[in-house]
Formats: C-alpha cells, sequence, structure tokens
C-alpha cells in the first residue's frame, strides 16, 4: 500500500499558503481564482438502466439558475453581443448553466488516475498560457484543417511526443493515427447538458475529446443567429407565435423569463428577421438559434428543469453506442470511468467545478455511482443518490503534472493520481495557491 505522506510530497510541499484566500480577478491576464470559501461544490448523481435505455440523473442545487446565454441587444441603430463566461462570471449573469460528464470504458490509458485533469495542457484557451491565435490558425490541422482560433481539451495520446512532460498543443498526430485511436476507441464519450442551448429542444449536447474537443456525427441543436452579410440577427421572435418579436433588456437582467417563456429562439418560435421593424433602444434577441438535432449529436434526451432550489435533470441514452467512433457502448455488469463538471454562476470554459475520476458501474456490488436496473422509466424511490464533491481545477496541467517536482516521477510511472488523494480540502488549497503563485509571477 502506498503512503499518504508521498501523495503529500507531491501536492504541498514546494507551496506554502499565498495571499488571504480571497477572490483575485484579473481580466487582462484571464485570471479569476475564486475565494477559498467558494471553491467546492458538489453534484449529486444516480443512474438507472433497463435492457435498452441508460438514465442518468442530476441533482445540482442553486440559488442563482441561468437558462439565459448570450443575446444581441439593439443599441444606437446596432445590434451588440452580450454574454461572457469567461474569465469569470459574466457581468449580466447571461451565460447558461451546464452539467457534463466524460466517460470512458477504460480504452483511454490514465483518465482512471487524472480524470479531466489529463485533458489540460499549456497553450490552451484559457490558460494563462493560452497559444497565440494567429499560431492556432496557421496550424495546418487546427487552423487551416478545422477552422479554430484556440486549443481545447485534447487527450495526450493524440500527441506524438514521447515525454509526456514536454507534450506540445501543436504536435497532433497525422490523421491516419488518429483515425487508428478512434477506431480503438481511444478518446472520451462527452455529454453536456446546456440549460440554454440544448434543454429547451429535449436533449443534452454529445460529444467526444480525441484531438479535440468534438462534436459527435450530426446536426447541431444549435448555431449562431447571425446573417453576415447584412451585418443583422437571421431570426426574431414570432409576434404570431410569441406575441413578440424581441425581448426587452431591463426585463432579460432583471431575470424576468421563465422556463415557459421564450427566452430562447427556435425553429417553432422564429420568423426571418425584419430589418424594416422599428427596433428599439433595450430590444433583444438570442444569439443562439435553436433547431432539432439529427445523428449521434442528438442522440440523448433530456427532461427535466429547476424546481425547488434544484435542477433535476434526466439525459437518456441508448445502451449501444449511437456511433461507435463518437460513444461508448454500456453493458450491464460493466464498470466504467467518469468524470463530472458543474458550469453555474453564469461562468464558462475553465470556471467549472469539477470532480476527481469517479467510477459508474450497471447493477455491480461496488462503484462510486451504481446504476440499478428498472422495468423502464424509473419511479423516484428507485433512484440511489451519490454525492459527487466538486472542486475549482485551477491551472493543474498534464505537464506540470509529470514535471520536475517531488512526485513527479511516481506520475511518469502511472503510480499516483489526483484520485489518491484522499483529502479534497488540502487539494482545493494547493491548486488555489498554486494559480496565486503563478499569477504572481507573471
Amino acid at each position: 500500500m502506498r503512503q499518504q505522506p508521498t501523495l503529500f510530497v507531491l501536492f504541498t510541499a514546494p507551496f506554502a499558503a499565498l495571499a488571504d484566500g480571497s477572490e483575485l480577478v484579473d481580466r487582462e491576464r484571464n485570471l479569476h481564482i475564486p475565494a477559498d470559501a467558494d471553491a467546492r461544490d458538489s453534484l449529486h448523481v444516480a443512474a438507472t438502466f433497463d435492457d435498452d435505455k441508460f438514465r442518468l440523473h442530476y441533482r445540482y442545487e442553486t440559488d442563482n439558475p441561468s437558462w439565459y446565454h448570450q443575446y444581441w441587444r439593439y443599441e444606437d441603430g446596432e445590434w451588440v453581443r452580450y454574454g461572457s463566461g469567461s474569465p469569470g462570471p459574466d457581468a449580466h449573469r447571461l451565460y447558461e448553466d451546464r452539467i457534463s460528464m466524460m466517460l470512458d470504458d477504460g480504452s483511454v490509458d490514465g483518465f482512471d488516475r487524472y480524470g479531466g485533469w489529463m485533458l489540460i495542457h499549456e497553450g490552451m484557451r484559457t490558460l494563462t498560457s493560452a497559444a497565440d491565435e494567429e499560431q492556432v490558425t496557421d496550424h495546418p490541422k487546427l487552423g487551416e484543417e478545422m477552422g479554430r482560433s484556440d486549443v481545447r481539451k485534447y487527450l495526450p495520446q493524440s500527441r506524438d511526443v514521447d515525454d509526456p512532460g514536454d507534450l506540445s498543443w501543436d504536435a497532433i498526430r497525422d490523421d491516419d493515427e488518429l483515425a487508428e485511436l478512434q477506431d480503438d476507441g481511444v478518446f472520451l464519450d462527452l455529454w453536456q447538458w446546456r440549460a440554454h442551448r440544448s434543454h429547451p429542444m429535449g436533449v443534452a449536447d454529445n460529444g467526444y475529446v480525441l484531438h479535440y474537443r468534438l462534436s459527435s456525427q450530426g446536426r447541431s441543436m444549435f448555431t449562431d443567429n447571425w446573417d453576415d452579410e447584412a451585418g443583422q440577427p437571421a431570426y426574431m421572435f414570432d409576434p404570431d407565435t410569441t406575441g413578440r418579436r424581441a425581448l426587452d433588456w431591463d426585463a432579460l437582467v432583471n431575470r424576468e423569463y421563465g422556463q415557459d417563456d421564450p427566452y430562447f429562439i427556435a425553429e417553432h418560435n422564429a420568423v426571418p428577421f425584419d430589418p424594416e421593424h422599428d427596433w428599439q433602444e433595450g430590444d433583444v434577441i438570442p444569439q443562439r438559434f435553436l433547431r432539432q438535432p439529427d445523428g449521434s449529436r442528438g442522440a440523448i434526451r433530456a427532461d427535466g428543469g429547476y424546481e425547488d432550489g434544484n435542477w433535476r435533470i434526466t439525459l437518456t441514452r441508448t445502451m449501444e453506442a449511437p456511433n461507435r467512433l463518437d460513444s461508448k457502448t454500456l453493458a450491464p455488469g460493466e464498470t466504467y470511468n467518469v468524470a463530472f463538471a458543474v458550469h453555474s454562476g453564469s461562468v464558462g470554459a475553465r470556471w467549472h467545478r469539477v470532480s476527481l475520476p469517479q467510477t459508474l458501474g450497471l447493477d455491480v456490488d461496488e462503484a462510486d455511482v451504481v446504476a440499478v436496473r428498472t422495468d423502464g422509466e424509473p419511479d423516484e424511490d428507485a433512484l440511489k443518490w451519490t454525492e459527487i464533491p466538486l472542486i475549482y481545477p485551477g491551472q493543474v496541467t498534464w505537464q506540470w503534472l509529470h514535471g520536475d517536482h517531488p512526485g513527479g516521477e511516481q506520475v511518469r510511472e502511472g503510480e499516483i493520481g489526483v484520485r489518491d488523494f484522499h483529502d479534497l480540502d488540502e487539494l482545493q488549497q494547493f491548486i488555489l495557491d498554486l494559480e496565486r503563485r503563478r499569477a504572481g509571477q507573471e
């Protein structure tokens, strides 16, 4: 049995407590370090299944829910976009809540030990080490082929580098190697429930992570509501079905539009934008246009909503993967590695709260989350809830974990990981202090 002092040295020895534990905000350097008291959170998870369907149940307590997400506001004859989840909370709270799960069937070596931390690398967007936009757009794969301007989550296995400590965002394997990894199941299945961009259409967003955070096969449930040529929204609300052409800014920021109101714009409540209408200062139109998805992208059904101080959400998908190249098949008696994340408080990007790697077992004796077999839709009494602790992940990157520090060799040998760190309060304090130290050195 490994001794706890070794793990303690890994995460704490080089650092003493820094600052006074208060919030640190520096938008120019892409920093928003939460106060010590606000860094922790929790998510309740339950799971059920039958012969055909798997159901993931969430219960997340919050007194500040958001089903709003990015809007066009009419100002001085122009449409100006509002809503940004980074760094830190949006000033007008126009950023949606989101609950995510990453799922692995054992094909991704290291995910059981490091969870989401194995996807965080130097050069990623919103880190203080973020790659220059021009470098990314000039990259033959990310920029020229994929049309990207930033670096997002990726698996270490997708980079052609021998030493994990030297892993570089731009060293992407060639297409044949990536296709072989994907065919072998070396990717993470990513389920993202989005309160604005997916939930109104009755779905969650299905994606996966390999050399980038990628969308599953099929049509997305959202797209941009913008006409580039005309420089205006492409759609407005249908007054015949909604009683309005636009929302009101003051009502929006005062959060007066409920879950049953048209706070979103979609195929069933929209008409083409009318530039001849007498638009008024403070008229607001959603920046995202929602639509029915198809294919694997739309394979996860979402039900529920916000009630009694909690998001109560159920996600349903077939036990069999809708597409084996972007999703994982689930089977009774098997155990899977998972990790959860929650975006709440009008934040996006890396300012979420995340879990350590967990296990999800279907009808097994022991796992962190045990999925219970039911006969169709389960009753509330059938749900076996597990409270999952969440912490702020900071800027602990894969390169740092494999770097030259006490415990680095054990990480490189695969002997220890974040799952082995038993005291979450100490781990969270380390992460906060590490980022404060990093901020102070720049």
